[in-house]
């Protein structure tokens, strides 16, 4: 249930994010809302639910005082890291900025982009979720 949530709202979150580079605040709500009622039903540690938020808390900082990242990647990252706690949470980060700097690499190896464009990061947050669930499957979890 919980992976199916997730796929739908980064999934639903790409489209949006690719197509106007901004997630409206309505989704963000609805996401972070869908995210509690997720947690009442799991009922996780609140070790472990804390220490999930932190990467999240830490992008909404860097958005807010350095602009580097947006606020509502921040905030999925956030539910992210609540619903699946630090460890799975910070996978599914490293596996997003991976393949954004990959693609970085490639638009600006082939002139498509410079070093001040800006990419959707929503479509690579879902690639880090199907990959760390994709390699969750094969090693057999």
């Amino acid at each position: 249930m919980r992976e199916l949530y997730t796929f739908t709202v980064l999934l639903t979150g790409s489209v949006m994010d690719f197509r106007r580079k901004a997630l409206p605040r309505w989704f963000l709500v609805l996401s972070a809302a869908g995210g509690v009622l997720m947690l009442v039903f799991a009922s996780p540690g609140w070790s472990d639910l804390l220490c999930g938020l932190l990467p999240g808390i830490i992008l909404l900082l860097l958005g807010r005082f350095s602009g580097c990242i947006g606020m509502a990647d921040g905030v999925l990252i956030l539910v992210l890291g609540g619903l699946y706690g630090l460890n799975e949470g910070s996978q599914f980060l490293m596996y997003a900025l991976l393949a954004a700097a990959v693609a970085a690499l490639l638009l600006i190896g082939s002139r498509k982009a410079g070093r001040r464009s800006t990419m959707p990061f929503v479509p690579f947050l879902l690639a880090g979720f199907l990959l760390a669930r994709l390699r969750l499957y094969i090693n057999g979890g």
